[in-house]
């Protein structure tokens, strides 16, 4: 099985704002490139493409031969088969480096270690019967704690309880050097996009007068029309995508993702699919495997402490979650991105009890027509009592616990607070100037429960306040609209 048959993203790629005087970028397309296709557009002079695919085709042939755990001739498979120290490649020793480091960063979410525990999972496909719990712990456990230094020099010995998978980064890696070998063969191109069945890095040089426009689809429903999700403006950067709606294990009639929990070597019940945007591949190849396992929340944490990366995460039932960043990456980006249309300051306000307990509250704007546009705020962890907010939880939390861990926050006690909407809605795209609904609802254990559903124009250039008030468990309610 290849590196790419984990990814799940469709790429429809063109160029964005190329204005006449510009060469049109040659397209090529061979089959058979780590078990899936390569996609080649090159803008140069002529003959430019043909050379750039070559030297392409020979940089991921040659590391292919290194790193690849589905051929027993690869260097990996070899490393895998024996004990001891042993002198490795400097391109193994960079993916394993870069392995470690990942695993250090996501706190073990990462794992190249997970080789012992796929295997498992795969004779349990043959055979029809499940591997027992305990087992895969104790397989987990003895492979996330076992030492296994990798310096920038000197032999590498690896423990009997690793066995490496590196497919996590591996495809991003080879991109990264297939697009530096194409550059250095054909010097005289101005701009290339390599595409190795959907995981993609594209360079442009500099001062490039237009940017790759790259559709993102869904990738919990990888189909060859499926409509995009997202449209991105991408220059010299890298896109990847993970998720579980194609690749698994079957067991009698059930089907397990082939993601595994890196703490319990579990299959993930509710993965989430990731589609990240980092400046190399690599490292957006590693995000997307990385939030494919994370919580939600901690994953965007993660992203956001990157310079120049961007990720968009949909839970298992669909609900997008997005970066700060990724806004920023839409072909719609404007001198508006990140500007706040709408202030919402709101009140929980104090209340006479026995026994207080924080209310629990959500936040979230519709289109007048009562269609879900933007999650603002979940305050409340625990789903039970998260089900007592019934318009929020029909609309986006029902059945969706990555959902929930992605937006929700601690209870607040009582107090003034303030939120803001940016006029995107959850997917990062700027929504049209018009009516919306806020949505604000609340329940407190031994308390009551409110609704308050508030009509909001939005219209650039016109700045509006709106004052209300709820009767029980919503306090003040101000509204600005800031005209932006």
């Amino acid at each position: 099985m290849p590196f790419s048959a984990s990814r799940l993203l469709l790429l429809t790629v063109g160029m964005l704002g190329l204005p006449a005087m510009a060469g049109t970028p040659a397209s090529l397309h061979r089959e058979g490139v780590l078990g899936t296709s390569l996609d080649l557009r090159v803008e140069g002079p002529p003959g430019a493409a043909e050379t750039v695919l070559q030297a392409v085709l020979a940089e991921t042939a040659r590391l292919d031969a290194v790193l690849s755990r589905w051929r027993s001739d690869s260097e990996l498979s070899r490393f895998n088969a024996s004990s001891g120290p042993q002198q490795i490649s400097a391109d193994l020793r960079a993916v394993l480096m870069l392995c470690e480091q990942w695993k250090a960063r996501t706190e073990g979410f990462f794992s190249c270690r997970l080789g012992h525990l796929a295997a498992r999972w795969r004779a349990a496909a043959d055979t029809g019967v499940l591997p027992p719990r305990d087992a895969l712990r104790a397989l987990a456990a003895a492979a996330a704690a076992a030492d296994m230094p990798v310096g920038d020099t000197g032999p590498v010995t690896r423990p009997e309880a690793v066995a490496l998978d590196v497919d996590g980064l591996a495809k991003g890696y080879i991109l990264d050097r297939a697009l530096a070998a194409g550059r250095a063969a054909a010097p005289a191109a101005v701009s290339i996009a390599v595409d190795i069945g959907g995981d993609a890095r594209y360079w442009q040089a500099a001062g490039h007068p237009s940017a790759w426009q790259v559709s993102v689809a869904d990738a919990r429903q990888p189909r060859d029309n499926g409509g995009a999700v997202a449209t991105l403006a991408l220059r010299d950067s890298a896109i990847a995508a993970s998720g579980h709606a194609t690749r698994g294990y079957t067991i009698g009639y059930r089907h397990y993702s082939h993601i595994l929990d890196p703490f319990s070597g579990w299959p993930m019940q509710f993965a989430p699919s990731a589609t990240a945007v980092a400046a190399d591949a690599a490292t957006a190849d590693a995000l997307a495997t990385a939030l494919s396992v994370m919580p939600i929340r901690d994953g965007l944490a993660l992203v956001d402490a990157l310079p120049g990366a961007a990720a968009l995460v949909l839970s298992d039932t669909g609900v997008p979650f997005v970066s700060q960043a990724w806004p920023a990456r839409l072909t719609d980006a404007s001198a508006h991105a990140g500007a706040e249309r709408l202030v919402i300051e709101y009140q929980i306000p104090q209340q006479v009890a026995q026994r207080y307990y924080a209310p629990y509250l959500a936040l979230w704007i519709t289109t007048a027509q009562g269609s879900p546009v933007r999650q603002l705020l979940v305050l409340g962890t625990r789903s039970r009592y998260l089900e007592s907010l019934p318009r929020w939880w029909r609309q986006y939390g029902r059945d969706d616990l990555p959902a929930i861990q992605g937006i929700a926050r601690p209870t607040r006690l009582p107090g003034q607070y303030s939120v803001a909407w940016d006029g995107r809605d959850d997917h990062g795209r700027r929504m049209p100037d018009g009516q919306y609904l806020l949505q604000v609802e609340a329940a407190r254990q031994a308390g009551g429960h409110e609704l308050l559903t508030v009509p909001v124009q939005i219209t650039r250039g016109t700045p509006a306040t709106q004052l209300h008030h709820g009767r029980t468990e919503i306090g003040s309610l101000r509204l600005r609209a800031t005209g932006q």
